[in-house]
């Protein structure tokens, strides 16, 4: 997601200046945990710098991804509305920054600036449609499932190259529903196609059009 349909996107110069000044600006370096699954924190992270990976574990404790936030992207919305313990681990991919704000201070906040209220609506509802969508392409090819997980992930850096995340093709196969046999069979295929290319560390698609036809996006 773009920075600019985010909800930091959404928010007009006020709310944002309203937000910022409720808030405390946080970091956490590479693989750290902002928190986790059942804690009791209420707090809202808004990313302004880095990737965050969103899991939850089984209770046999294998872990399952369910998406990748990135810069302009809020998170632990839910807990903070609910009052419910979090529903999943939260940790940094890379470096992360951004500001923090308590639930109750959130609160004061929409109530006296609607826009907050409204951006954090559209995104909650936006990643519903998306959890509906990913739960319709589990049932498709999996080169389909593939491909929309790798622009779901996707990002554009400062040379314009278009490239996911760091996970591993374990993580990768559980966001797309897939073994990592499938994973690994899917890859080559777009690979071969010239449509993506691989490093040990990232993924860089190299013809996003052809990526978004194969997938229906």
């Amino acid at each position: 997601m773009g920075i600019g349909h985010s909800f930091w996107g959404m928010l007009e110069p006020a709310d944002r200046t309203a937000l910022q000044a409720a808030a405390t600006r946080v970091a956490f370096g590479p693989g750290s945990v902002i928190c986790h699954q059942g804690d009791e924190s209420r707090n809202v992270l808004v990313v302004s710098r880095g990737r965050v990976r969103v899991s939850r574990f089984s209770p046999s404790g294998e872990e399952a991804v369910l998406a990748v936030r990135g810069p302009g992207e809020i998170i632990g919305e839910l807990a903070a509305i609910d009052g419910r313990c979090r529903s999943a681990t939260l940790t940094a991919v890379d470096r992360v920054e951004g500001v923090m704000i308590a639930a109750g201070s959130l609160k004061r906040l929409c109530t006296a600036h609607p826009g907050i209220a409204w951006a954090m609506l559209r995104v909650v509802v936006a990643r519903q449609r998306d959890a509906s969508q990913q739960q319709d392409l589990r049932t498709g090819p999996s080169l389909h499932r593939v491909g929309a997980v790798l622009l779901d992930l996707a990002h554009r850096g400062a040379n314009d190259m278009i490239t996911t995340v760091p996970l591993s093709q374990r993580e990768l196969a559980g966001i797309a529903g897939i073994s990592r046999e499938t994973l690994a069979r899917a890859l080559k295929t777009l690979r071969d196609a010239e449509i993506i290319a691989t490093s040990r560390t990232s993924i860089e698609i190299l013809r996003e059009d052809e990526l978004r036809s194969l997938c229906g996006i």
